[in-house]
């Protein structure tokens, strides 16, 4: 939920004033409009050579794009904005454009490049003593953060101190929408929260209930602006989907009702998208699962006309639902293969547009004095090896570090005298038999949960690796305190036994043993490993889904 920033330093020439102003208005409330009429305009203020005037329709521009998902073209006219901005140190307007490409980035599922934009953005707004901006840039790096379902500690800090920032800015109409935005985001992250993996009923139930709270004050607030339907719309679906959760599915559909009487912005593919994802899930609840089905594939028919995947997978992560809930084993299987498929697609599209930008800088540099093109090829190479150092040290199914940074990792702990370190090694219990029962593709579903689940048991500062094939390590860097130790092998354990496996496949039943080894001042890494080996070893001696610890 991106916030449109405005606070120019430079402004265009008085005849394009009001073309400017026309064209920003209807960023927020009509984007396929603003294309037409910022396309018009662009044209005439090259004509007239005004560049801050072309500055500003060019971030309008992509910001609509941005909304329309058409997201080629939003950075394109983004990056003719920063360029614009970063010639005339216009450093408010670089950091709109960088948040704007951050915000698409964000938008295809390229969350690493997002991040890396939206923290420039907020570095600038925090050197310019801009407490709007920094407000802003606060909210969309925090809304980041929860699109990646990681961090959400780290994401409400970013949004307490973002909400904060916005009232304490008096009688402004930017700031009012800020506050409905980053009220509208808390509520995103208490629905986030709520759907995490092994989280019990009654902890789920009541992040539901805080995300309507939030999402209705966040309703407040923008009934009170005017002229900025995009806000309200956005109010609208937050409160939609948060009494979707609650289970209150009657008043759903009539905040659904309300947002498609809007037109405007409700018209672009995000909302009807998110219309067909609510629509489906509040039929799949109340047990009508032909309609639940109908309404998801509609939605997925509009996914064909948008390049951002992560729609896609959404929507058939509720068909696979659907499909089980009924019964229908061999729909959830074919659903299955389709969300695989569109996963895969998905990184393959971010790797695609990746590469589009980087040729787009590479056609840049032949234009530029070769001591300019030199250092973009170093931040073209610097960008790359940041994306292979992430790729060397992640586990490509399950997200989680792989063995080559556990094993860096550990190696770093250990080489110094004091750190306090309790090494988990866990191992799933007879997961062979799970592959030759149910398939490979269950069997990858399983180890896809459990690191969702194990990671939800564990701290943010404690390390999550899967260093074997159902092999899963956890460093907890703590003082090694006995029962706290037993409590997290406990939770880890626990979650994975009572997890509902039936819904990813019947019959299907999944336990874990874990050894959990203390580190002792000077022991190798190595040797650390072996004991916490042999510890669960024993472990599934003494007949498995159990922790043994050492003394």
């Amino acid at each position: 939920m991106s916030v449109h920033p405005e606070r120019a330093t430079s402004a265009p020439l008085a005849e394009h004033h009001d073309l400017v102003e026309h064209v920003h208005v209807l960023s927020d409330n009509d984007p396929a409009q603003c294309v037409v009429q910022g396309l018009l305009g662009l044209g005439i203020v090259r004509d007239a050579g005004d560049e801050v005037a072309e500055m500003h329709l060019c971030a309008h521009l992509g910001f609509a794009y941005y909304l329309l998902a058409e997201d080629a073209r939003a950075l394109e006219v983004t990056q003719r904005a920063l360029d614009l901005a970063r010639a005339r140190d216009d450093r408010q307007w670089e950091a709109k454009a960088l948040a704007t490409l951050g915000s698409v980035h964000s938008g295809f599922g390229d969350n690493t490049s997002a991040i890396d934009y939206l923290e420039q953005a907020l570095a600038i707004r925090r050197e310019l003593d801009d407490t709007y901006g920094t407000a802003v840039a606060l909210n969309n790096l925090a809304d980041t953060y929860i699109e990646m379902r990681q961090f959400f500690d780290r994401a409400r800090e970013l949004l307490t101190e973002s909400h904060a920032l916005f009232t304490s800015i008096p009688g402004s109409a930017e700031a009012t929408k800020g506050a409905s935005v980053s009220l509208g985001t808390l509520a995103e992250l208490a629905m986030a929260e709520s759907e995490r993996v092994g989280l019990g009923a009654d902890a789920s139930a009541t992040a539901a209930a805080e995300a309507l709270v939030r999402a209705r004050e966040s309703l407040e607030v923008a009934h009170t602006l005017d002229d900025n339907l995009r806000i309200l719309a956005i109010a609208r679906l937050v409160e939609a989907r948060a009494l979707v959760a609650c289970g209150r599915h009657d008043e759903a559909e009539q905040a659904i009702a309300r947002i498609r009487a809007m037109g405007g912005v409700t018209g672009t593919p995000y909302f009807q998208i998110m219309d067909s994802m609510l629509t489906g899930r509040i039929q799949r609840r109340r047990g009508f699962h032909t309609a639940a089905a109908q309404a998801v594939e509609a939605g997925l028919a509009l996914t064909d006309d948008t390049p951002r995947m992560t729609e896609r997978v959404q929507l058939l992560t509720e068909l696979v639902a659907v499909h089980e809930e009924r019964g229908a084993f061999a729909d959830a299987l074919g659903a299955h293969r389709r969300l695989f498929e569109a996963t895969l697609r998905a990184r393959d599209e971010v790797a695609e547009r990746r590469g589009r930008v980087l040729n787009g800088h590479l056609d840049l540099e032949r234009a530029q004095l070769a001591a300019e093109r030199a250092q973009l090829r170093s931040e073209q190479l610097e960008s790359v090896n940041r994306t292979l150092a992430y790729d060397a040290l992640h586990d490509a199914l399950t997200g989680l570090a792989n063995r080559r940074d556990f094993d860096s990792t550990l190696a770093a702990i250990t080489s110094r005298a004091h750190a306090p370190l309790t090494l988990l090694l866990s191992d799933l219990d007879e997961f062979k038999a799970v592959n030759d029962e149910f398939s490979h593709l269950v069997g990858d579903e399983v180890l896809r949960r459990i690191a969702q689940i194990i990671g939800g048991c564990v701290r943010g500062t404690d390390l999550v690796a899967r260093v074997g094939g159902e092999e899963i390590a956890v460093l907890l860097a703590s003082d090694p305190d006995p029962s706290f130790v037993a409590e997290v092998c406990e939770r880890i354990r626990r979650s994975i036994a009572v997890y509902p496996w039936e819904d990813v496949a019947p019959g299907l039943r999944v336990t874990i043993s874990i050894g959990a080894a203390s580190w002792r001042p000077g022991e190798s890494p190595v040797h650390l490993h072996g004991r916490a080996d042999a510890l669960l070893y024993e472990a599934k001696r003494l007949g498995r889904n159990r922790i043994v610890r050492d003394a």
